[in-house]
């Protein structure tokens, strides 16, 4: 006999209810910086989701140009642990303003 399973229950995303993030109390951060997005703090570091989702990639897209010696600057704080500033992901979007796609006209500078 099949064991029995309990009726499904509705979750907070299934009624659009958005639910607070969860996170270990190693996790705070202070107040200050709860308080601001990340990318508005000076300073600040955006771990690779956060660059990501600032960017409109992936962060799978990020891990590529690491690689490949694209995208924006970078700092590694461990072996496993990447993260990018709020100003060089700024330069970067900068970096790549265009007026034209043709190659090597229509590069936009400030002044």
């Amino acid at each position: 006999m099949a064991p029995h399973r309990p009726a499904p229950t509705l979750r907070a995303h299934t009624l659009g209810l958005a639910r607070a993030p969860q996170t270990h109390p190693s996790q705070s951060r202070p107040e200050a910086l709860a308080a601001s997005p990340p990318s508005t703090v000076p300073g600040a570091l955006l771990t690779p989701a956060q660059a990501a989702d600032a960017l409109g990639v992936t962060s799978r897209v990020l891990e590529r140009w690491r690689g490949c010696g694209g995208g924006p600057v970078f700092v590694r704080l461990s072996r496993k642990s990447i993260r990018y500033s709020a100003e060089d992901i700024q330069a970067f979007v900068a970096a790549g303003r265009r007026a034209s796609t043709a190659p090597g006209a229509g590069l936009l500078t400030e002044g």
